[in-house]
């Protein structure tokens, strides 16, 4: 019989046409194709296991593929062996194949789906570097003063993927323009990767005590290891608990020694005082690190120190225990100030001021003025507070209070049928300098220590004396109070600020007229 796909001489009853592998649609067997399947060898189905021709290329019952055949041409000059037969399928078997067949094509496509799958994936997925497997922390050292160490396994990295990173040396430094002075042969792969890709440190390495937390913290280049080497880099921050340190004896270095603070803020001062009780502090030595220009709620510190060497090896060789703290931080008080405002004057600071100011007035009254000058009121008018723009000016008062008075003065003369009866008005202060408000909020001030006014004026009646003279009067003061104010405020101005508190209209005090 023919193929009904190819049209080439096939075995009678042929299912499967053993060239193309055809299903075949059963017709007549004639006499040539009777002929053609005489005298032929044939061997056994790879799938099926029925007798089909020998240099069949398909199996003509199941149409399975066969492993071995020979070309057709070869086949028209053999002939079929008498004993041959060819198993014909029953439909159901057919079926059976047909199903069989259909579920190998399945599996097939499943198969080559699932290799595509892994193909993009491993094109997609780098190989991962897990960098805390080469990560250890060490502590050692003593309680409370350990030390951590953070060490990174180079030799186990470098047998891991000395091979695995083996790619152009001159490539990555090139890319990564990394200067060798030309010992290129000398610089591995992997120094290359960790140097360039792999770094971290831990959060505290000394002053440690057992129990305490550090952690590690990774500072990678994960873009550099992807893009140059091809691989991600796998790596957590780490918490490691200290612990191993050997227990050992403290003592205070600072017992028995203290700071003293003094002078006025902001140009305190300090200093160390006392001496220190423990054994092991006699050959200490102390420093502070701030000593001057001190205010109060400033602090400085008081460090212990050896002369040469550790201090810490020092006490642990020689006494066999630790100084602990070795700084100490003291804050600054108990210092004065001075005032910078006047409400930092209290009300009995400036009674006592006043009562002064009166005290001074009246006994120049009494020692310098004559007869025909009487002094009718003497009236406080208020202050101006002067406080030094420049603190470290030593040339100047760190602030200045002047407390300013109205004086009335009633002047008579006559002479020769003239007379002159007037009250005349003048403007006088008294100064105070550097006034303090000490830690409790009082005020002090030198009661003592004052100026006046150096300015002198006349008032002239204008009616002669005798001679070539008129009457007059001499006063230490100001006839306006703008003329005060020039000479006392105006002309400090580069070097003061001032708070003006001067009201004409008040008037807390008089004091009786000297008698005659």
């Amino acid at each position: 019989m023919f193929c009904s796909e190819c049209d080439k001489k096939i075995p009678n009853d042929s299912l499967f046409c053993p060239e193309c592998g055809a299903k075949q649609t059963h017709s007549k067997i004639t006499e040539s194709a009777q002929m053609f399947s005489t005298n032929n060898t044939t061997k056994q189905c790879s799938d099926c296991k029925c007798q089909i021709p020998s240099d069949s290329r398909f199996c003509p019952e199941c149409g399975a593929k066969q492993a071995y055949y020979q070309p057709h041409t070869n086949r028209l000059k053999q002939k079929y062996s008498p004993q041959s037969t060819v198993k014909i399928l029953t439909p159901e078997e057919q079926a059976k194949v047909k199903k069989r067949n259909k579920m190998i094509g399945i599996f097939v496509a499943v198969a080559l789906a699932s290799c595509f799958v892994i193909g993009v994936l491993s094109s997609l997925i780098k190989p991962t570097i897990n960098l805390n497997k080469y990560l250890t922390v060490s502590f050692e050292g003593y309680d409370t003063i350990g030390k951590a160490k953070a060490s990174f396994d180079t030799e186990k990295f470098k047998a891991d993927y000395e091979k695995k990173l083996n790619i152009s040396k001159k490539k990555i430094i090139k890319s990564m323009s990394i200067p060798t002075f030309g010992l290129d042969n000398l610089i591995s792969s992997t120094d290359i990767f960790l140097s360039s890709c792999v770094d971290g440190s831990l959060d505290a390495t000394d002053g440690l005590s057992n129990g305490d937390t550090v952690t590690y913290t990774w500072k990678c280049n994960d873009e550099l290891a992807l893009s140059v080497y091809g691989y991600k880099l796998k790596y957590e921050n780490t918490k490691f608990t200290v612990k191993g340190l050997k227990e050992v004896e403290t003592f205070d270095p600072f017992e028995g020694i203290d700071v003293v603070f003094n002078g006025i803020s902001p140009n305190g001062s300090a200093s160390i005082s006392g001496s220190p009780t423990a054994k092991a502090a006699q050959e200490l030595k102390f420093k502070l690190d701030k000593s001057n220009g001190l205010s109060n709620g400033d602090t400085v510190t008081l460090t212990a120190s050896i002369l040469f060497g550790d201090i810490i090896e020092y006490c642990i060789k020689n006494y066999q225990m630790i100084p602990s703290p070795l700084k100490k931080t003291y804050t600054v008080e108990g210092l004065d100030r001075y005032i910078s405002s006047s409400s930092d004057i209290s009300e009995e600071s400036l009674r006592s001021m006043q009562n002064q100011a009166e005290q001074v007035f009246k006994k120049h009254v009494e020692e310098d003025w004559v007869e025909s000058s009487k002094l009718l009121n003497f009236t406080y008018l208020g202050n101006y507070l002067l406080t030094a723009k420049d603190s470290n000016n030593s040339w100047i008062a760190n602030n200045s209070i002047y407390l300013i008075y109205k004086a009335q003065v009633k002047n008579e003369y006559s002479n020769n049928g003239m007379a002159y009866d007037k009250t005349n008005d003048f403007y006088w202060f008294i100064c105070f300098n550097n006034l303090l408000v000490d830690p409790s909020g009082a005020t002090k001030v030198e009661l003592t220590k004052y100026n006046t006014p150096s300015n002198r004026f006349v008032i002239d009646s204008g009616i002669s004396e005798g001679w070539w003279s008129t009457r007059r009067w001499y006063y230490y003061g100001y006839q306006s109070l703008d003329d005060l104010y020039n000479a006392v405020v105006e002309y400090y101005s580069n070097f003061y600020n001032h708070e003006d508190n001067v009201d004409k209209s008040l008037a807390v005090t008089e004091i009786d007229t000297p008698n005659e």
